[in-house]
């Protein structure tokens, strides 16, 4: 495997360990809901999708910013891999706060909402792991190789899916989820930098 290759098999594991993102959003059919519940008092699910979506979109943006560095040789890469990783942390740990802070959406997704919450922490954790662990690698042929045994699983499946089935569990979630302009944002960034 050459050079150049052993760059674009860094930047495509990036690309794959990246945090989930649910589909594109489609446009709303109806108005968005009230930005409260009846069952949560206070809730409010445009701060509450904003709290999700701003930091992913700060993810993806440095996604998008990897791409060019596959030119600029492996030291490029891995010092934009593991800034990449550490920003990762970081938005993960953002977005456990800030949702923590906001309280669930209602009380039928007050489960689902401590599980991500605690899965964002989790891979928040993950994330600072492999930051440390790629930082102290050599920018080297095999930094592609290491970078993918240490990656694997740092980016669990399980906050994507717990965001998705807070957004699926009914159609006022799935609607604040669509017309929020901060989460449509985040979806068109995730499309530029090759996300799901």
């Amino acid at each position: 495997m050459n050079a150049r290759s052993s760059i674009a098999a860094v930047l495509s594991a990036v690309a794959l360990t990246a945090c989930s993102t649910p589909p594109p959003p489609s446009p709303p059919t109806t108005a968005p809901t009230p930005t409260t519940t009846v069952d949560v008092p206070g809730a409010d699910p445009v701060a509450w999708f904003e709290a999700y979506c701003g930091p992913m979109g700060v993810t993806q943006t440095a996604r998008l910013q990897l791409q060019g560095k596959a030119q600029e040789g492996m030291e490029a890469v891995k010092v934009a891999v593991v800034a990449w990783t550490a920003g990762a942390a970081v938005s993960n740990r953002h977005m456990a706060d800030e949702l923590e802070k906001l309280g669930p959406l209602g009380s039928d997704v007050r489960s689902l909402h401590e599980r991500l919450v605690s899965a964002l922490r989790n891979e928040a954790k993950t994330f600072d792991d492999s930051s440390a662990r790629l930082r102290a690698q050599a920018a080297d042929d095999k930094f592609p190789e290491r970078y993918e045994q240490i990656m694997v699983g740092s980016s669990s499946s399980s906050v994507g899916t717990l965001f998705k089935q807070i957004v699926e569990t009914t159609p006022k979630y799935s609607e604040a989820f669509r017309a929020n302009k901060v989460c449509t944002a985040w979806q068109g960034l995730a499309k530029q930098s090759g996300g799901n």
